[in-house]
C-alpha cells in the first residue's frame, strides 16, 4: 500500500499531533493540529457483500516545490498568477499527483478548484469562471493554499482492499460527488484499478473527491482504516448544484446535529415545506443506505413516519451526507459552514 498524502494505516488511531502549514513569503505561520479519522470497514463476502461509507475531512501538507501558501497577484477568468511562486511547470497538474487550490481569505474563502495546468508562476483551471467569485488580487489581494489530491493509486494502492479479476469477487470502491457515483475495483491480473463496468482501462489516477464520499463494498474480513491529516482551519464551502443530488460531508472532523448544522440556512435557496415530496432533502449515510430528512419550516423531521422533531439527530464525524435539491434551476449555490472550533 502506498499513500502520498493522507497517512493511511490499518493499525491504531493516532491523535494529538501538531503540524504547521508550509508558508510562502510574507504569510503568517499558524500552528494547525493534525488529527485522525478512524473507520471500521465491516466484514462481508462475495455472497453477502457489506457496504460501509465514509468521508475524509482532513487535508495534508503538499509536497510540491514552490509556494504552497501565497497571495494572488493577478487573475483572468481561468488563471491565477503568483509572482515568484517558483513552481515546477506542470508539476501541480500531473495526473498521478494532482493538486487543487483552496481560497483562504476574502469573500470566496473555502472555495476549492482543481489545478488543470501550471507554469512557474501561473495556475490554469478548467470549467470555471474565477471572475465570479469576488477574488481580490494585488499586494492586498486574497490568499490561497495548494492542496494535494489523492487518487485511487496514491491513497489505496494495490493491497489495501481485496482485489480480484472481476467486481463480483473483489472489494468495490464507489466515489461520490456532485451528482456522480462511479465504482472501481483492483484487478489483480491486470495490476491496476478499473471500473466495475465497461473496458478495463487503467483508472488508478482517478482523483478522490476532496469534498465527496467513499463507499467500500467489502467481501472479506473487517478492517480498520485510519486517516491522519491536517485539521481544517477555515470555513467549509462546497458547491451544490441547484437541481439534483450532491454527495458531500459536514466539512469538519467533529460531530454535528441537524439543528446546529442548520442546512436550511447554510445553503441559499433551501426549500422547506410541510411535506417531503415538495421539500429539499438531506440524507445521512448508514452503510449502503440513507436516512432522509426534510425541514418543515420549524424543525427537521424524517421523510417517513411521524412528524417528530429530529433537530437533535447527530451526524458523526466522517459520515457522508446526500443533499437533494428539488428545483430545476441551472447553476449552483454554496453550502458554507463556519469553523466549529478554535485553535
Amino acid at each position: 500500500m502506498y499513500s502520498r498524502n493522507h497517512t493511511l494505516t490499518h493499525l491504531a488511531l493516532c491523535c494529538g499531533l501538531l503540524g504547521a502549514p508550509v508558508p510562502a513569503s510574507a504569510q503568517p505561520v499558524n500552528l494547525v493540529p493534525t488529527g485522525a479519522l478512524r473507520f471500521t470497514i465491516n466484514a462481508g463476502s462475495a455472497i453477502a457483500p457489506v457496504t460501509t461509507s465514509f468521508a475524509i475531512s482532513l487535508l495534508d501538507t503538499p509536497q510540491a516545490a514552490g509556494a504552497t501558501v501565497a497571495r494572488i497577484n493577478a487573475m483572468t477568468a481561468t488563471t491565477l498568477t503568483v509572482t515568484g511562486a517558483n513552481w515546477i511547470a506542470g508539476a501541480l497538474a500531473t495526473p498521478s499527483f494532482p493538486y487543487a487550490i483552496r481560497i483562504i481569505t476574502g469573500a470566496a474563502v473555502g472555495a476549492t478548484f482543481p489545478i488543470g495546468a501550471n507554469t512557474t508562476d501561473t495556475l490554469t483551471f478548467f470549467s470555471v469562471d474565477l471572475t465570479t467569485f469576488g477574488l481580490v488580487t494585488g499586494t492586498a489581494g486574497d490568499s490561497m493554499r495548494i492542496i494535494p489530491v489523492d487518487t485511487l493509486n496514491s491513497l489505496f494502492g494495490a493491497t489495501t482492499f481485496l482485489g480480484g479479476t472481476n467486481p463480483t469477487e473483489a472489494d468495490m470502491i464507489t466515489l461520490s460527488s456532485s451528482g456522480t457515483q462511479l465504482s472501481y475495483y483492483y484487478h489483480t491480473t491486470l495490476s491496476r484499478w478499473v471500473r466495475t463496468t465497461g473496458p478495463t482501462t487503467d483508472r488508478g489516477n482517478i482523483p478522490i473527491p476532496l469534498d465527496g464520499a467513499i463507499s467500500v463494498t467489502r467481501k472479506s474480513a473487517a478492517m480498520t482504516l485510519t486517516f491522519v491529516g491536517r485539521v481544517p482551519d477555515m470555513r467549509f464551502s462546497v458547491a451544490v448544484p441547484n437541481s439534483g443530488p450532491t454527495y458531500t460531508h459536514t466539512g469538519f472532523p467533529v460531530d454535528v446535529s441537524l439543528g446546529v448544522m442548520s442546512l436550511q440556512t447554510a445553503l441559499p435557496g433551501w426549500l422547506s415545506a410541510s411535506t417531503p415530496g415538495t421539500a429539499d432533502t438531506l440524507s445521512v449515510s448508514i452503510g449502503a443506505g440513507w436516512l432522509s430528512y426534510f425541514h418543515n419550516g420549524a424543525f427537521w423531521q424524517r421523510t417517513t413516519g411521524p412528524a417528530t422533531n429530529r433537530d437533535a439527530i447527530v451526524i458523526v464525524a466522517g459520515t457522508p451526507i446526500l443533499i437533494f435539491k428539488r428545483g430545476t434551476a441551472a447553476g449552483a449555490s454554496y453550502f458554507n459552514r463556519a469553523l466549529p472550533y478554535s485553535f
